[in-house]
């Protein structure tokens, strides 16, 4: 096709009155191509502000109107934008999203109020159920919750402390402690110093809520899954963690817990796992809680929370061990986790088979997350030193 292709172009006499080509033979059907163009122009035009006044109206109209103004009509086009924002969104997110509502496009703070929150939730649990999206809505955090204003505060005042207690001279702390040893009262100027919030971004001190959407499955192919690897030295406490979880019910002390977990006799004899168990925990696709039996002594069959649940934690516990380090690299390199969790003894620090996990985990390319465990069994100070050597290694 190319030698003919090139050979009629070869064979072309460009120059004079041979340059005409015939027009029956070379011309091109243009009538489609004017029907698209006739249709986007058309388009362009019903949604132009300045030729459409129902463009122009929803145009200008803010998130926040669009949130908190809304009606159960059914021409309502706040809806519309609303259910096509978050299906875009869901969808470039594999079906599960952070909705973060409290700024607008510009940047500028929504100012809101216990009313619009309250009026934002029920507007979002409306649009949430209209088959385009055909989400699970949840309320995570609000900023301007008591709670979240009494940690916002705390935050300020700790900055305030750090930031005074760097720029301060060495003379000026001895003598602030020298009075307070003496039980002088400290001055206004000293407590204002204290009591005073730094001057913050404006999103910190504006009110932000955090909303979880997630899409319903259709099917079990449809569940979203993340894959969690377990690891960490031996006795870290991991196949009790992963039981605690999944069953919803704390530990006996005697390792009723991670029972669940073992798979050989030799490993509940001896309370250390040296296979790769796996073990799921699922999120209930109407409520989001956690999908456990009623029963705390019963556990939910793995059919049972794939059909209720729309989200999937898979967690595979490894071995901790030195002697089956073979193990948890097969684990760990063909289970194909999304993270790692690696569980560090507080009384222990990372020491061991931990580090070799970690260096095993960041070589083959997996985030990593840190647990600190059996921190009501170890003293301050030990707790502090280990905290100190994972923010050094890490």
């Amino acid at each position: 096709m190319m030698d003919k292709l090139g050979y009629r172009i070869t064979t072309l006499d460009i120059s004079g009155d041979n340059a005409a080509m015939p027009a029956a033979k070379y011309s091109i059907d243009t009538s489609l191509f004017d029907s698209l163009v006739d249709k986007v122009n058309e388009a362009s035009s019903c949604s132009d502000p300045a030729t459409n006044p129902t463009a122009a109206a929803a145009s200008t109209r803010s998130m926040k109107q669009r949130l908190v103004q809304f009606n159960d009509d059914d021409n309502n086009k706040d809806a519309q934008f609303l259910a096509d924002l978050l299906d875009r969104r869901l969808t470039e997110d594999r079906g599960e999203v952070i909705f973060e509502v409290g700024q607008e496009a510009d940047g500028s703070s929504m100012d809101l109020s216990d009313d619009d929150i309250a009026q934002v939730t029920a507007t979002l649990t409306k649009v949430v159920q209209m088959p385009q999206v055909a989400s699970f809505v949840q309320l995570l955090a609000d900023t301007g919750a008591p709670a979240a204003v009494q940690s916002e505060r705390t935050f300020a005042r700790e900055f305030a402390e750090s930031s005074s207690a760097q720029s301060a001279s060495a003379s000026a702390t001895a003598a602030k402690a020298k009075g307070a040893s003496q039980g002088k009262p400290a001055s206004a100027t000293e407590q204002d110093k204290t009591m005073s919030a730094p001057s913050v971004p404006s999103s910190v001190r504006g009110r932000t809520a955090y909303y979880l959407i997630r899409r319903k499955p259709q099917g079990v192919e449809q569940i979203l899954e993340v894959r969690v690897a377990v690891a960490g030295n031996v006795d870290a406490g991991k196949s009790t963690m992963l039981g605690v979880l999944t069953q919803g019910r704390l530990d006996d002390g005697r390792g009723k817990a991670r029972v669940a977990l073992f798979r050989h006799q030799h490993e509940i004899e001896s309370g250390r796992t040296s296979s790769v168990s796996l073990e799921i925990l699922g999120f209930d696709k109407t409520t989001g809680a956690p999908v456990r039996h009623t029963d705390p002594s019963r556990k939910v069959s793995w059919d049972a929370v794939c059909s209720r649940s729309s989200k999937l934690i898979s967690f595979l516990d490894l071995a901790g061990h030195e002697k089956y380090l073979k193990t948890t690299v097969f684990g760990m390199a063909g289970g194909a986790p999304d993270y790692v969790m690696l569980m560090v003894a507080a009384n222990a620090g990372l020491n061991g088979m931990a580090k070799e996990h970690l260096g095993l985990a960041l070589a083959l390319g997996i985030p990593v997350f840190v647990v600190i465990t059996k921190i009501d069994m170890c003293p301050p100070n030990v707790l502090d030193g280990t905290i100190k050597q994972l923010t050094k290694v890490l």
